[in-house]
């Protein structure tokens, strides 16, 4: 079973990925954080025991990228998500170590199958 991390300031979107992830892929735990704060203090407490992270790259307190790198360099698989689907943009993200840049134009389907295929189920 596996522990994801869901870090999106949208309360409601966030909430129901969550819902939709944890029947799919039968997950031991969901976290959730609005903010890259509260992410960093989530990923603090855990030791950052996470299998997967989905991360809106913007967030009310910064930009993604630097929380990106953090998580490649221990070794967590990220997805991150943006309404802004300019290449510039989906280039910083793959550059910092997201696995995958999707927009949230993407259909639930495409999200689930990408983090699936991030934690190799």
């Amino acid at each position: 079973m596996k522990r994801v991390l869901l870090v999106d300031n949208c309360n409601f979107f966030r909430q129901g990925l969550a819902i939709v992830l944890d029947r799919h892929m039968d997950l031991r735990e969901n976290l959730q954080a609005g903010s890259l704060g509260e992410a960093q203090r989530v990923l603090a407490e855990l030791d950052a025991e996470v299998d997967l992270a989905i991360i809106d790259l913007d967030l009310p307190d910064g930009d993604a990228t630097e929380l990106i790198e953090h998580l490649r360099n221990v070794g967590i698989p990220v997805m991150a998500l943006t309404a802004d689907p300019s290449l510039q943009r989906k280039g910083r993200a793959l550059q910092a170590g997201a696995g995958e840049v999707l927009t949230l134009a993407t259909s639930v389907a495409q999200i689930i199958d990408t983090a699936e295929r991030l934690v190799g189920v």
